[in-house]
């Protein structure tokens, strides 16, 4: 019973995640828009009612853009602002890779500060990092050890890993 409750709260993890991230990055005018989106990256079996949950859970707001149209947003308001009491590792919202680089995700205002701790460790895999206000594109060496840096990386700033198709890797870090 509670493995299956820790399956379903991961889901609801991943499914927050996902939300917030197409919220970020996109304009959605409905629900309906967001909730086809939401089935094209694999919870094909999402309904209004969760999409409806999410959003509040995420406590998106509807707002204007600069056309003038009503789209949902995050709440400015209720997203995390950079602090030094915090750790850094909390402003990553992810890392992931692909055969050519390895990107993180990290809340507004945080690219740099994460691009800076990423290069001040000298990492021979590392060719160049980017940062923008909310990601940090990095570009190996060589991309045959692409998935090998990315293992470092996320290592390196206390993050979960995937395997080589995707999926979380549990792996123990030495105390």
């Amino acid at each position: 019973m509670a493995k299956k409750c820790s399956k379903a709260r991961e889901k609801e993890s991943q499914q927050l995640l996902l939300c917030r991230r197409l919220i970020a990055n996109n304009h959605y005018h409905s629900q309906q828009n967001l909730r086809q989106d939401l089935q094209k990256y694999g919870y094909h079996n999402i309904s209004q009612s969760t999409v409806s949950r999410l959003l509040t859970t995420l406590d998106v707001i509807k707002t204007t853009n600069v056309r003038g149209e009503k789209i949902y947003a995050l709440n400015p308001q209720q997203q995390a602002k950079p602090d030094v009491l915090r750790p850094v590792s909390d402003m990553i919202l992810s890392v992931d890779y692909n055969a050519k680089f390895v990107i993180i995700e990290v809340i507004a205002g945080y690219a740099r500060p994460v691009a800076r701790i990423v290069e001040s460790h000298n990492l021979s895999g590392v060719l160049g990092v980017v940062a923008s206000n909310n990601h940090v594109w990095i570009s190996p060496r060589n991309t045959n050890n692409t998935y090998l840096l990315y293992r470092r990386i996320s290592y390196l700033l206390g993050q979960a890993l995937k395997d080589d198709s995707g999926q979380p890797h549990k792996e123990t870090r030495a105390s």
